[in-house]
């Protein structure tokens, strides 16, 4: 099942990017976007690598092995409450279609003739599908192009300036598309670079960490207010520690 999984997860991958944009985006790009959801949203790490691949693992139809952690993840990812949930409503989707095959023209004799019963509605809508394949087809992709063109408008973006995200239109040409990011009102509202001192709360009441720290493109330490990843670098934020606050911030802390 796990190899169902990440097949699952990277066709979502995929759906989503192309209805948002309209790019293709290649395995390398699905798998940091499914990376990224995974630091965002589950709070740890599982590299694009890494996930590429069990890709390519999937893909040639062997065997996926999948630390809990991750598979329920990717479950979330896809809707799912657990991995659980995931195996048992994909068991019930494998109904067998002989049952309804089987039984759609029966046989009886009666006064030694043949009785054949009318074509069930199953039937009667194969057929209907049969005579008008083109049709449909066209209609289908008439809808997907103005679903795609629908989406990209509705969804909400956002990018990165200079300390903070503001939310931006969708344009390629303007911000790169690796800029772009799907609007998260955490992120505009509470995601900050900042500048702390001395008089900083690096440390909530219950003494859990209230600032995190990364290298930037030039290698400086920049500091932020939230958990994420570093908004140019991509790499994860780490937690503030009294070394780093005597070392960076505060000599006499």
């Amino acid at each position: 099942m796990h190899k169902n999984l990440v097949l699952s997860a990277f066709e979502k991958a995929k759906k989503e990017i192309r209805e948002a944009t309209g790019v293709n985006m290649s395995i390398t790009g699905l798998s940091k976007q499914i990376s990224d959801y995974m630091m965002e949203e589950c709070r740890f790490q599982y590299h694009e690598k890494s996930l590429r691949n069990k890709y390519n693992t999937a893909i040639k139809g062997e065997t996926v092995e999948l630390k809990s952690s991750v598979a329920n993840c990717l479950c979330n990812y896809l809707g799912y409450n657990s991995y659980a949930d995931f195996i048992l409503k994909n068991r019930q989707l494998e109904v067998p279609k002989q049952v309804s095959e089987n039984v759609s023209i029966e046989h009886a004799e009666l006064n030694n003739n043949i009785i054949r019963k009318e074509p069930s509605m199953s039937e009667k809508l194969k057929i209907i599908i049969q005579k008008n394949k083109v049709t449909l087809i066209f209609c289908s992709l008439v809808f997907l192009l103005y679903f795609g063109l629908y989406s990209i408008n509705k969804q909400r973006w956002m990018v990165w300036n200079q300390d903070r995200y503001v939310e931006v239109k969708f344009d390629v040409d303007k911000y790169g598309l690796s800029n772009l990011k799907v609007y998260k009102s955490e992120r505009i509202q509470s995601f900050r670079k900042v500048t702390p001192d001395c008089n900083y709360a690096f440390f909530k009441p219950n003494g859990r960490e209230n600032l995190w720290y990364q290298k930037s493109v030039s290698g400086n330490i920049e500091f932020f207010s939230s958990f994420g990843l570093h908004p140019e670098t991509g790499k994860t934020l780490k937690k503030i520690t009294p070394y780093m606050i005597q070392k960076y911030i505060c000599e006499s802390y």
